[in-house]
């Protein structure tokens, strides 16, 4: 069998068999030499033992990608290992499998799975995804999940506190579900997000908007645009939460109103809203285009709530919309019980066994009269104006 001096010119040099192939040798490392096929293909192999058994490895990528100088290391490593036992094959695929392991038990693997499972029908789906891609996964995307620690979790906390405790509060909400599922999935053995504390002091809310705050909101609304201004209008002269209103959709209003199903209502309750000549008019002037009322560029729920109450102004929050409404209702006079049908608690009694998705006259009615009142607030007068609206098919 002839012998290689590896030498460069050597290697391209080499001369091609009629047919087949022919293997040359390494006078300076054996069992470390090249194939040469007739067609003039060029790779180096390594022949060696492992355990006993005679093993013979192909090197890649091909010569030339694969220079001398380089093979020479793999086979020398090799052969190192063969003669420690060690297969180079087994340990590779060892490898790999434990990259993949790793892969899979990521925090934003596993993350990624609470979200597709836990997570998919939540109305809140939307503002979970933000925090995760802002707040956790690029402090803890790559790591396991089972080696970040409660001091992990603690220092994150009290980083986001400095801008805010209630916004630390809402972090820690969803944490500890993710790392409450990994614990149920049994991805994990503990939880150490369990018991901390929260870092911020909440207070129930029980601010509602004077008359005056409500006319220079609805002003900022004017001027806000589709989508938010007449959204957050549509909150304000319905009375519904933040995350239905922004789900509304086309083919759910009707002559009777605005058909909520229960798959988007927070009390897992559907019911019928009727829709006052205001709330008409507010429809009557949004663009149809695609299946969401209120749409980003995609037809799809809006994000950037906080960018777009930023814009507007005003010392309240969203959720003050629709206790403004609730307020303003009791006091010109609407029955407590109509306006709990139309915020859609969940109580007992006659709320509880009624028809919630057929046409309510003193739903209606109500709602009227409030539109109205709404009218008296931001412009001065008592307007009855009705204006017609046609549904999409």
């Amino acid at each position: 069998m002839p012998q290689l001096k590896f030498l460069d010119k050597t290697l391209h040099g080499l001369k091609l068999p009629a047919q087949g192939q022919v293997e040359w040798w390494d006078t300076l490392m054996p069992g470390f030499g090249m194939k040469v096929g007739s067609g003039g293909r060029k790779s180096f192999q390594v022949l060696t033992r492992i355990d006993g058994k005679v093993r013979r490895f192909t090197l890649k990528p091909a010569f030339p990608i694969l220079t001398l100088a380089q093979a020479r290391d793999q086979a020398r490593k090799i052969i190192a290992d063969a003669h420690s036992g060690i297969d180079p094959v087994a340990a590779k695929k060892a490898e790999l499998q434990a990259a993949k392991k790793h892969a899979r038990n990521t925090f934003g693997a596993v993350a990624a799975d609470f979200m597709a499972d836990h997570a998919k029908n939540l109305r809140t789906r939307a503002e979970m995804q933000r925090k995760l891609d802002v707040e956790l996964l690029p402090h803890w995307g790559d790591r396991p999940i089972a080696s970040i620690t409660r001091g992990d979790v603690k220092a994150l906390l009290r980083e986001k506190a400095r801008s805010g405790g209630i916004a630390a509060n809402r972090l820690l909400a969803l944490i500890s579900k993710i790392f409450t599922w990994a614990l149920d999935e049994e991805i994990i053995g503990a939880s150490p997000a369990v018991r901390l504390p929260r870092l911020g002091e909440e207070h129930e809310r029980e601010r509602t908007l004077e008359p005056g705050e409500i006319e220079a909101a609805w002003e900022a609304f004017d001027r806000a645009g589709y989508p938010f201004g007449p959204l957050f209008k549509m909150m304000l002269v319905t009375g519904q939460r933040r995350g239905e209103v922004a789900g509304m959709k086309w083919s759910e209003i009707g002559p009777d109103g605005w058909k909520l199903p229960l798959a988007r209502a927070k009390t897992k309750q559907g019911h019928m809203v009727p829709l006052s000549s205001l709330a008409r008019e507010i429809l009557a002037g949004v663009p149809q285009v695609g299946e969401h009322v209120f749409r980003a560029s995609e037809d799809k729920p809006l994000q950037g709530w906080s960018k777009a109450k930023k814009r507007i102004g005003g010392d309240w929050r969203l959720h003050d919309l629709r206790r403004t409404m609730a307020t303003q209702m009791r006091s010109i006079g609407i029955d407590r019980l109509v306006v709990s049908k139309i915020l859609n608690h969940a109580e007992g009694g006659i709320t509880k066994v009624y028809d919630r998705h057929a046409a309510d006259p003193e739903k209606a009615a109500a709602m009227e009269r409030w539109a109205n009142r709404l009218r008296e607030i931001i412009s001065g007068a008592t307007s009855q104006k009705v204006v017609a609206f046609e549904t999409r098919p």
